[in-house]
């Protein structure tokens, strides 16, 4: 489990030390290349946590389930998390800095709608479940049956992202473009 947490921190702090180093040094162009890179990675975890993986699962035994939860904690628990907070925080810096957001625009509060819907299914789904999955592992009380059905749930969680993403991308397309 120590190993879990260890990768799990890293994936957070590689993260948000680039952010925040970016951020204070003032580069924008930096700021917007880790915005879309991060909007990216976190697009396609969610393609593969809620459309590829979902598929998967229901293919293979609950002994292989429990060793996939283990492996994808540091991911769940962590990464998904950061980038959830990230993306849309160095969008929403870039936006203002932009001047792009007008706040009595209509499409400026769907995209804070969407936006916000879109982090705490995350939050509810994924990382919810997850902390679940890892305090069995660290009981002891491991049930392959509730795991695989947290693993779905979460799965679910990032097809639902994956939407609201896609959405929410192409918004942020419109509002650049017109």
């Amino acid at each position: 489990m120590n190993a879990i947490l260890r990768a799990g921190i890293l994936s957070s702090l590689i993260p948000i030390g680039v952010f925040a180093g970016i951020y204070l040094y003032g580069n924008f162009l930096l700021l917007d290349y880790i915005h879309v890179l991060l909007g990216a990675i976190w697009t396609g975890v969610d393609v593969f946590y809620g459309l590829i993986f979902i598929s998967v699962l229901s293919t293979i035994d609950y002994e292989s389930k429990i060793h996939i939860a283990k492996r994808i904690l540091p991911m769940t628990l962590f990464f998904i998390p950061t980038t959830s907070i990230l993306t849309p925080l160095a969008g929403y810096f870039l936006a203002t800095r932009e001047g792009i957001f007008d706040i009595y625009s209509p499409i400026f509060t769907w995209v804070i709608i969407i936006g916000s819907i879109l982090v705490i299914l995350g939050f509810a789904t994924i990382f919810s479940t997850s902390i679940i999955i890892y305090r069995s592992f660290r009981n002891g009380k491991i049930d392959g049956k509730r795991i695989s059905r947290l693993l779905i749930i979460g799965s679910r969680g990032a097809l639902g992202q994956l939407v609201l993403q896609v959405v929410i991308i192409s918004l942020m397309a419109y509002l650049v473009v017109f």
